[in-house]
């Protein structure tokens, strides 16, 4: 399954994976939360199916709470991309300490808006794993 760990595939990915659940309807929920992994589940229809599996790897800082919910934002994107400035002002004001060396990337999930990232919805990681189950378009990420 994809693992996007460059600043290149991780965007790349999540404009497809942004495309695909463009007003699609899902609620997401976090199912583990610990410092090796942040893995979110995404469904239509949690009762029947689950349709894809997000997992940050490695995570360094998140202010997603470990048993959150929330519904999909409908008529915008699911996931942001944080940009250098923003994801390095998280680090300094948060003081997450990143080893030396260390690549990281920070994503917010639109929970309440990206403009929001310092309060809620953000993941600072090192690797982004995304797979679809049902129905399968693992195919949308082979770059």
């Amino acid at each position: 399954m994809p693992t996007f760990s460059t600043k290149e595939t991780i965007s790349e990915a999540l404009l497809k994976f942004n495309k695909h659940t463009y007003n699609a309807g899902f609620e997401f929920k976090v199912y583990t939360s610990d410092q090796h992994c942040l893995y979110i589940q995404a469904s239509f229809d949690f009762a029947y199916y689950v349709n894809v599996d997000i997992e940050c790897r490695e995570v360094f800082y998140t202010n997603i709470s470990p048993n959150a919910s929330w519904p999909d934002a409908w008529y915008a994107d699911q996931i942001f991309f944080l940009d250098e400035d923003e994801l390095e002002n998280i680090i300094d004001f948060k003081e997450v300490e990143i080893p030396e060396g260390k690549t990281v990337f920070g994503i917010v999930f639109n929970i309440i808006g990206k403009e929001n990232y310092f309060i809620n919805g953000t993941v600072i990681f090192t690797s982004l794993y995304i797979n679809w189950r049902y129905p399968n378009h693992n195919d949308l990420y082979e770059l």
